[in-house]
């Protein structure tokens, strides 16, 4: 034992000793490469603020007809052509100096006034291309640009006290894994028109029962991820899936060893579900929504509980489910973590959250930029994007169809959208129709004297 602390001894003189006093020797150097990365790191984020505040932003209402008989399939591929619009700095002039990160869209229920509307946010270059295909897949809606609604609500909660109401606010994420899907619309249809659900009637049927004085807005953040990443997580846990259902070796009758694979229907059903999963077009999803209303009325259970159970019906016990995203929660008890100035913790997540969605925020991919965008009494960390395929985004938001039973608290159009007839000019007068050539008028019988 004496010898084994006299060599430990011996080597820290001669290794350890020496080692330190060389680091300490080189503190600049460690300080220049500290302060290099901190610095491409700031510039990185301060481009990237730079873009995003440059880009102009349209907002669009859905105006949906009496009766819409169309799957939410109609949504998934307005999704995917969404989708085929990602953008993503290709060199090192995009992304350091022109700041370019991928841009996303907004897609947005909100209870106005007794009313349900829906909106769809676009960088305001997309919108003629939202427009087409929304038109494509919904020949009876109409597109209309509005003003921004969340305007009406003051960008301080202290203006928002002095109009006499209180605000609660929260995020939802997935349970698990990005690659573990949820319960979709095909769940929800049956081959008989009568027995078919639309996943989004308990939604709406929640804001349908709110009073004329309460509101909520709900948003659906939406950002094309990368292909290559969601194919390798998804191809990963079917891997990982396999191995786990993967039996010991046995000796067959030949003696020879033989790896063979029992599953249950059950775990095949979950690799059968990654897999369709990993087909979908991915997006970087945030699902957030505020409440409030006159503090008389205020009932912050409506919110939390309501939203939430609507979003319990996608669950699936085996795959995936969506929970709260708790620190992004406007409810703070001084019993927990880190105990002090609960009022104080409370009125910044109030703040954040508001301006998080007047803003329609996606947490900065830099970690630096998480720092800077923080409060004192709130580190802004705590969104938690998951990535969703088209189908399940499509499920969560879509024009309400004929099986949705809360019609009369949805904004609808009043007559049916009709197309121009067929033949109909489109630059106006004939005669202006490029490469066409108007025969000219003959000359009456004066004019031929």
């Amino acid at each position: 034992m004496a010898q084994i602390k006299e060599t430990f001894y011996v080597l820290y003189q001669i290794a350890l000793v020496p080692g330190l006093k060389i680091v300490a020797k080189l503190w600049w150097l460690w300080l220049f490469i500290f302060s290099a990365v901190l610095l491409k790191n700031i510039w990185e984020y301060y481009r990237a603020m730079v873009y995003k505040n440059k880009i102009r932003w349209s907002l669009l209402e859905i105006r949906i007809p009496r009766e819409i008989r169309k799957s939410p399939k109609a949504m998934e591929q307005i999704l995917n052509k969404l989708y085929s619009l990602r953008n993503s700095p290709e060199n090192f002039v995009e992304r350091y100096w022109e700041g370019e990160v991928t841009e996303w869209w907004s897609l947005e229920m909100a209870q106005l006034n007794g009313e349900t509307h829906l909106y769809v946010r676009t960088p305001a270059k997309y919108k003629n291309i939202v427009e087409a295909a929304f038109y494509g897949n919904y020949k009876d809606l109409e597109i209309v640009e509005v003003d921004d609604y969340v305007n009406r609500l003051p960008e301080k909660t202290t203006d928002i006290y002095k109009m006499g109401l209180d605000l609660f606010g929260l995020e939802l994420s997935l349970g698990r894994s990005s690659a573990y899907p949820f319960k979709t619309y095909p769940f929800f249809e049956a081959i008989e028109e009568e027995k078919s659900l639309d996943p989004m009637s308990v939604l709406i049927e929640v804001l349908a029962k709110l009073k004329k004085e309460e509101h909520l807005w709900l948003q659906i953040l939406i950002k094309p991820a990368d292909p290559v990443g969601w194919q390798m997580t998804c191809n990963s846990l079917i891997d990982e899936l396999k191995e786990k259902s993967a039996s010991k070796r046995i000796k067959g009758a030949v003696e020879e060893e033989a790896l063979t694979l029992f599953r249950s229907p059950g775990e095949e059903e979950v690799m059968k579900a990654v897999g369709r999963n990993a087909s979908g077009a991915p997006f970087e999803t945030i699902i957030r929504y505020i409440y409030f209303a006159p503090r008389a009325i205020f009932n912050r259970q409506t919110p939390y509980r309501g939203v939430r159970g609507a979003f319990a019906q996608y669950s699936i016990p085996t795959q995936n489910w969506f929970i709260p995203v708790i620190p992004t929660r406007t409810m703070v008890w001084w019993i927990k973590w880190p105990f002090f100035f609960p009022k104080k913790r409370l009125e910044a997540r109030k703040q954040r959250i508001l301006i998080n969605f007047r803003k329609r925020v996606m947490p900065p991919e830099m970690k630096i930029g998480k720092i800077i965008e923080s409060q004192f009494f709130y580190f802004d960390k705590k969104s938690k994007p998951a990535v969703m395929c088209s189908e399940g985004i499509a499920t969560l938001f879509h024009p309400p169809s004929f099986l949705v039973l809360t019609a009369p608290f949805i904004k609808r159009m009043e007559a049916k959208r009709m197309g121009p007839p067929a033949g109909l000019p489109i630059f106006g007068e004939e005669s202006e129709v490029p490469g066409l050539k108007m025969p000219e008028p003959e000359p009456d019988s004066k004019n031929k004297k």
